[in-house]
């Protein structure tokens, strides 16, 4: 990617649209959140008025400069702190609270100074309870909103979904509920057919947020599963386990070994860079475009993939770049099929499960991989839905964008999907999952490849003794039965050595 003294140099509307701007930013300590500090950095914004919360007793700018000081996508900030502290003021705040939580001064300035709000913060955990969910990404955009107002020179805000139900009679319900047991009881049947608590309520936070479109200019962005990095800042840097990148890493650390998926499908997925420089090209497009109806689908339905390629390309790599961090080779297998899937975890997941938990008792450890695999098992099942169905994801309005940035934009804010090599960019993540995600560095090739080689070969002896006792049972089940005649099997066999033995006299 281009050095920051390159990307300052150039102009162009697109970029000196974000220069000189404050932009209001929640989810910041997230995962696209990150991603959106560094580009805006870049940018040259005035300020980034960074929404923060007390987390397990640390204090907002602590966590600041941990992040900023721990996370390899901050590519400048190891040479030049001052670049990044100079333009991040912290709001101490929570998304989930009433007001988001910020105190009256801290309010008054970003009514005055905002005027740009990104919108990232959300609970995205499939299986948070529905009261939960509702308080953070329902009321909290509610809240957003409220604050967006009153800013005084705001100019654009972004995303949202679909409505399933009245949202504002839910967070009213979600308020009220006293029986917290009950009310998940109940939240079953209320999300229905919506596959998880997080995809109905962002369907619920885009129709909060439509309701605002006249008060507002609103653009609403939706990405598919987002993924690692392409390129930018650095390529295949993620944070997190969610999504492909979990199923990606339990199978490179030998954890997954079948998982139910529809391999002919496509991938919906999308690199997370691409959705952070769409989302900034989409921001300025609408700001400079009013009057139009400004819904784009940040996908890669242009250039797809399928779950069956990114599992070819992918498995390329078992052999070469074994995780320290592992419990086995890899042994990736699929099926379409829930029931094929659920009784060979059985054998797969769980029976290995007890062995290794046993060998850790009779080593004096504590036991831990069936509590492994019961998160395996429920993270599965939360992907089960995404996994096996199949959208057609139409980019036209996504496509008028890219064809407005000038030719210096496309190159500092990649974004296009047809940019995409699948293998380059899946040789990128894996290795990318291995560096930042498990902190694997290169150097334990020395002893983790070394290690890979003995457990293939202990993988394949046990595989042969396994076999084998499989085939000697089911020869004395069929010996039992009389379906097999041993003996006259054994007699043949030795009137035939006789025969031939006298033939060789002869």
């Amino acid at each position: 990617m281009a050095s920051l003294e390159e990307f300052r140099a150039y102009h162009s509307p697109l970029k000196d649209f974000y220069q000189g701007k404050s932009v209001l930013l929640t989810g910041g300590s997230g995962f696209l959140g990150k991603l959106l500090i560094e580009k805006l950095i870049k940018c040259d914004v005035a300020e980034i008025l960074l929404i923060l919360r007390h987390k397990k007793g640390i204090s907002p700018a602590d966590r600041l400069e941990q992040l900023l000081g721990k996370e390899p996508v901050f590519v400048n900030y190891a040479k030049d702190p001052q670049l990044y502290h100079a333009k991040i003021r912290v709001i101490e705040g929570d998304i989930s609270e009433i007001g988001v939580g910020i105190a009256n001064d801290d309010l008054a300035y970003v009514y005055e100074h905002t005027n740009i709000i990104v919108h990232a913060a959300a609970d995205v955990r499939f299986d948070e309870s529905l009261k939960e969910s509702v308080q953070t990404n329902v009321r909290g955009t509610q809240e957003m909103l409220m604050i967006a107002e009153k800013c005084q020179k705001l100019e654009i805000e972004e995303t949202f979904y679909e409505p399933p139900i009245d949202p504002s009679l839910l967070i009213k319900v979600c308020e009220k509920a006293s029986d917290a047991d009950d009310f998940e009881i109940l939240s079953k049947k209320i999300i229905e057919p919506w596959p998880n608590t997080y995809a109905f309520t962002k369907s619920l936070s885009e129709e909060i947020v439509r309701r605002y479109q006249a008060k507002l200019p609103i653009a609403i962005i939706r990405p598919s599963i987002i993924t690692t990095t392409k390129e930018d800042p650095i390529a295949g840097w993620t944070d997190n386990l969610y999504g492909f990148n979990g199923v990606v890493c339990g199978a490179a650390t030998g954890v997954l070994r079948i998982f139910h998926i529809h391999m002919d499908y496509k991938a919906s997925i999308v690199p997370a860079d691409t959705v952070i420089n769409s989302t900034l090209a989409i921001t300025w497009y609408a700001a400079t475009h009013p009057g139009q109806e400004h819904v784009f689908n940040c996908t890669t339905d242009d250039n797809p993939v399928s779950w069956r390629e990114t599992q070819s390309q992918l498995e390329q790599w078992k052999d070469r770049i074994a995780f320290d961090k592992s419990l086995w080779i890899t042994t990736y297998n699929t099926t379409r099929y829930k029931l094929v899937a659920d009784v060979l975890a059985i054998f797969y997941h769980l029976l290995p499960a007890l062995i290794f938990d046993a060998i850790l008792k009779l080593r004096g450890q504590r036991p831990r991989v069936l509590k492994l695999y019961q998160k395996v098992h429920r993270f599965s099942a939360v992907l089960r839905f995404f996994t096996n169905n199949e959208w057609c994801f139409r980019n036209g309005r996504m496509r008028v964008v890219l064809d407005a940035m000038a030719a210096d934009d496309q190159r500092f804010f990649p974004c296009d999907p047809k940019a995409i090599v699948w293998n380059d960019f899946l040789d990128d993540q894996i290795k990318g999952l291995r560096l930042y995600l498990m902190r694997d560095p290169w150097s334990t090739l020395e002893w983790t490849m070394p290690r890979h080689r003995r457990r293939t070969i202990a993988h394949r002896c046990l595989l042969v003794l396994l076999y084998g006792v499989l085939f000697y049972v089911v020869v004395k089940l069929l010996h039992g039965y009389g379906l097999l005649n041993l003996e006259g099997l054994h007699e043949n066999s030795v009137d035939e050595a006789e025969a031939l033995l006298e033939t060789k006299v002869a």
